[in-house]
């Protein structure tokens, strides 16, 4: 059998001005749940229910020494997939999430997993489905892109199975690994 899983870090943060604003463009699309808001280390996909607890224990044993990291999540910015808006996300801004993704890797290359050649830390806050006013949507983004959401520092990083429902994704945490 197999779980999807990823790494991460779960922090909400209050959107529900950027949700107000979004919505009077005439932007539709799911929005991410504010408890399931997260930074992505990594995206493992379907892994083997065997494997589970070595990649657990690699984790814990890389991760023990690592650094918590200060965050700030300020403005915003989308992802595009054939020049379209698609994805909406607050920017993260760390020194020490380079650091922490890094470790994250290393502890995950005797599994298969090479390092990413890029990364990009985010949380995602809304899949767009439907974008009208473009023009207007790109200006509320310039316009946003200093707002300070929350600044903060992230003490853990989680292993979470990913299981997919038709009312959107249902997280668990499989093992939280506590950082320095």
């Amino acid at each position: 059998m197999r779980k999807r899983l990823f790494i991460g870090t779960f922090t909400p943060i209050d959107y529900g001005q950027v949700k107000k604003e979004v919505e009077s463009l005439g932007i539709e699309g799911k929005w991410v749940e504010p408890k399931n808001l997260h930074i992505t280390f990594r995206f493992l996909g379907d892994v083997e229910e065997e494997k589970i607890p070595q990649i657990a224990k690699m984790l814990r044993g890389k991760l023990k020494n690592a650094q918590k990291f200060k965050v700030q999540y300020k403005g915003l910015g989308t992802f595009k997939r054939n020049g379209i808006d698609r994805v909406l996300w607050v920017g993260v801004l760390s020194e020490g999430i380079e650091e922490v993704k890094r470790v994250v890797d290393r502890a995950l290359m005797p599994f298969g997993f090479t390092p990413e050649e890029s990364y990009t830390p985010h949380l995602t806050l809304l899949r767009i489905k439907k974008l009208r006013r473009r023009i207007k949507f790109k200006n509320y983004l310039h316009r946003m892109k200093d707002y300070l959401f929350k600044e903060r520092e992230e003490s853990s990083v989680c292993l979470i199975e990913s299981k997919l429902t038709s009312k959107g994704p249902v997280y668990s945490i499989v093992e939280e690994f506590h950082l320095d």
